[in-house]
C-alpha cells in the first residue's frame, strides 16, 4: 500500500509541477462521471410517471436526463482533452528525467550491472506506462466514483442487486493473479529483451554489420534474433492468454447470478410486490454494475502496473541519490600534487560478481612522476584507471589525493584535473574542431589550442584526410561527413585528452592499440617528456599499456597480475630482478626480432 501511495503521489506531484491548471480540469471528467450516474434514476422517474400519468414527473425527469446528459458530455469531453494532453506532457517530463538521471549519474559501474540493466530495459518496455500513469490515477478516480454510485443506486431500486456485487468479487480477487502474472512477466522478458536489441544491432550498425556479412553470420544471428524475441514476447502471450481466460469465467459467472436476480425480481414483480420503476432501474444497473466490477478490477490492475512501473523510477532514482551521498565530499582538489597519489588497500568487485579484479592493492604514484601499469590483458589495469578517476567507487580501500581520500574531494571538481584518453574511446562525430575540442569546454571552439592539442597528440596526419580541415563534419551518416579509420578516431582521442594543459592526473589507457608498437614508443617518449616539463604542478602521467616495449621512458613500472600488484620499480630494476615482469619483457621482445 505504501509504495501504491508513493507511486500515486509521484505522478501527481509531476502532473501539478508540469502544469497545475491543467491538471484540476482533468477532474472534470470525473465530475461528468458523477453527473451521469443519475441517469437511470431520471429514466425509472419516466416509466413511474407513464404508468401513473404525472406528467409532472415526466417533464421533471426528461429535463433532468437532457440536462445531466450535456453536462456530462461537455465535462467529460473537456476533462478528456485535458487529461490527453497532460499525459503526453507528464510522459515528457518523466522521460527527460530519466535520461537526466541516467546522463548524470556520477559514476559508471551500474552500466555493467545486470540488475540495473535489467531494470533500466523493463523500465523502457514500460516506458508508455509512465506517461499514462496520470491517465491511469484520473480512470481509477473515476472509476472509484462510478463504482461507488451504482452501489449505492443499486442498492436503494433493490437490496437484492448488491448480490451482483457480491458476484463481482471472484474477478476482482483474481486480479491478484494477474498483477503478479505480469510482474513476473516483465522481469522474465528483461533480459531476452537486452539480448534481442543487442542483436539487433549486430545487424543494423554500420561496424559489427561489416563482420556479420563477411563471416556469413546472418543465419546465425537471425536464428538467435528470432529466439530472443520469442523468449522476450512469450511472457507476454502467455499472461494474455491467462488473463483472458481468467476474464471468461468471471464473467460467465457474474451474467448467470444477474440472470437468476433479474428472475427473482420479475417474478415479484409480476406479482406486485416490486415496482416496475424499480424493475426498469434494476435492468439498467445489471450492465453497470457489471462494469462497476470490470473497473474495480482494472483499477487494481492499472494501479499495480503504475506501482512497479514508478517503483523502477524511484528505483533509478533512489540510486542515483545513494551514489551522490556516496560522493558527498566537497573539499577541492589541490591546485598542484605536492605527494601524489596514494592508493590504499583497493578492492574492487564488478557488480553481481564474486570474484574482485583488484585485490588489496597498495601503491604511491609520485607528484611528478610518470607511470606505466602494465599487465596482461584482464590484469586489472583500465579497472584501476576507474577508480583513479571516480568512475568506479571502491569496494575497499581508499584512493588518496595527497592525502586526502578521493571521496572526501568535489568529484566534478576532481574531474576537472584529469584529462586523458581510454581504451574504449568515443567516437564524436561533430565537427573535428569540436571532436577535439570538448575535451576542455572553455576552448571548444580555440583552434589555437585545438591544433596544439592535435600536435601534441601526433594527430596532424589526420588533417589530410579532413577536406575542410578542422572544420570537417566527421561522421558519413551526416551531410558532408567524412569517415575516418579506427586509427584515425584515435589520434583524435589523444588529442581531446591533450587539450587541458594542467591536469593533475593525465591518464593515457592504451591509446595507442591501434597503431604499431614503434609509433607507440614515439608517442610514449613524447607523453614523458611533456609531463616532465609540466612537472611543477607536481601531475602524475600514467602510461597504461600491455607492450612493455614502450614503457623504458617512465620513473615508475607497475606491474599488474590477476588485479594484484606483482612488482613496482624502473624499467631497468625490473628487468635486473629477472622477475615476471622481466619474463614477459623478453617473451615480447622475441616476437620483434
Amino acid at each position: 500500500m505504501r509504495s501504491s501511495l508513493r507511486g500515486i503521489w509521484l505522478v501527481v506531484a509531476m502532473s501539478v509541477r508540469v502544469s497545475p491548471w491543467q491538471s484540476l480540469l482533468c477532474l472534470a471528467e470525473s465530475l461528468g462521471s458523477v453527473i451521469s450516474l443519475l441517469q437511470p434514476l431520471y429514466l425509472a422517474w419516466f416509466v413511474d410517471g407513464v404508468l401513473h400519468h404525472d406528467t409532472a414527473r415526466m417533464a421533471v425527469a426528461v429535463t433532468a436526463f437532457a440536462a445531466s446528459t450535456g453536462l456530462s458530455w461537455g465535462l467529460g469531453m473537456a476533462g478528456c482533452d485535458a487529461r490527453i494532453r497532460q499525459f503526453e506532457r507528464v510522459g515528457f517530463a518523466f522521460d527527460t528525467e530519466i535520461a537526466r538521471i541516467t546522463a548524470s549519474i556520477p559514476t559508471i559501474d551500474h552500466l555493467e550491472s545486470g540488475k540495473y540493466l535489467d531494470q533500466l530495459q523493463a523500465l523502457r518496455d514500460q516506458q508508455g506506462a509512465l506517461g499514462m500513469a496520470l491517465n491511469n490515477v484520473l480512470n481509477t478516480f473515476k472509476n472509484v466514483v462510478f463504482a461507488g454510485g451504482t452501489m449505492l443506486l443499486a442498492a436503494g431500486a433493490d437490496v437484492r442487486l448488491l448480490l451482483l456485487v457480491v458476484a463481482g468479487l471472484p474477478g476482482v480477487v483474481a486480479t491478484r493473479w494477474i498483477i503478479r502474472w505480469q510482474a513476473r512477466a516483465e522481469e522474465v522478458s528483461a533480459e531476452p529483451g537486452r539480448l534481442a536489441t543487442h542483436l539487433l544491432d549486430l545487424s543494423t550498425t554500420a561496424g559489427p554489420g561489416a563482420e556479420v556479412r563477411v563471416f556469413g553470420l546472418r543465419d546465425v544471428v537471425r536464428h538467435r534474433l528470432d529466439r530472443a524475441v520469442a523468449r522476450w514476447r512469450a511472457p507476454t502471450v502467455d499472461l494474455a492468454r491467462r488473463t483472458e481466460l481468467v476474464n471468461a469465467v468471471c464473467e460467465a459467472f457474474f451474467f448467470g447470478s444477474a440472470g437468476a436476480v433479474l428472475a427473482w425480481m420479475v417474478h415479484d414483480a409480476i406479482r406486485g410486490q416490486v415496482p416496475v420503476s424499480a424493475l426498469v432501474l434494476a435492468v439498467m444497473l445489471v450492465g453497470r454494475l457489471q462494469s462497476t466490477a470490470n473497473v474495480l478490477r482494472w483499477s487494481i490492475h492499472n494501479i499495480s502496473r503504475l506501482t512497479r512501473t514508478t517503483g523502477r523510477f524511484l528505483w533509478l532514482r533512489d540510486y542515483d541519490r545513494e551514489v551522490r551521498a556516496a560522493h558527498r565530499g566537497a573539499q577541492p582538489p589541490p591546485a598542484s600534487l605536492r605527494h601524489g597519489i596514494t592508493l590504499e588497500g583497493l578492492n574492487y568487485a564488478y557488480p553481481e560478481t564474486a570474484d574482485p579484479s583488484l585485490r588489496d592493492v597498495s601503491l604511491h604514484l609520485p607528484a611528478g612522476s610518470v607511470v606505466a601499469l602494465v599487465g596482461e590483458n584482464g590484469a586489472g589495469k583500465s579497472t584501476l584507471v576507474k577508480l583513479l578517476t571516480g568512475l568506479y567507487r571502491p569496494t575497499a580501500g581508499r584512493v588518496l589525493v595527497d592525502g586526502v581520500d578521493l571521496d572526501d574531494l568535489d568529484l566534478p571538481a576532481w574531474r576537472t584535473r584529469v584529462s586523458g584518453a581510454f581504451q574504449d574511446y568515443a567516437r564524436v562525430e561533430f565537427t573535428a574542431r569540436e571532436s577535439i575540442g570538448v575535451g576542455d569546454l572553455p576552448r571548444v571552439d580555440d583552434e589555437a589550442e585545438v591544433s596544439r592539442a592535435l600536435r601534441e597528440g601526433a594527430g596532424e596526419d589526420v588533417l589530410t584526410a579532413l577536406p575542410s580541415g578542422l572544420a570537417t563534419q566527421l561522421g558519413s551518416s551526416w551531410p558532408e561527413g567524412v569517415e575516418l579509420s579506427g586509427g584515425q578516431w584515435q589520434r583524435l582521442a589523444i588529442a581531446r585528452g591533450m587539450m587541458r594543459t594542467d591536469p593533475l592526473l593525465l591518464v593515457l589507457d592504451e591509446p595507442t592499440a591501434a597503431l604499431d608498437a614503434a609509433t607507440e614508443h614515439a608517442l610514449f617518449e613524447r607523453y614523458a617528456a611533456a609531463a616532465r616539463a609540466a612537472g611543477g604542478r607536481g601531475a602524475v602521467t600514467l602510461l597504461v599499456t600491455h607492450r612493455f616495449s614502450t614503457v623504458a621512458a617512465a620513473d615508475l613500472v607497475v606491474v599488474l597480475d590477476g588485479g594484484r600488484v606483482a612488482e613496482v620499480g624502473s624499467h631497468a630494476e625490473l628487468v635486473a630482478a629477472r622477475g615476471h615482469y622481466a619474463e614477459l619483457y623478453e617473451l615480447q621482445a622475441r616476437g620483434y626480432r
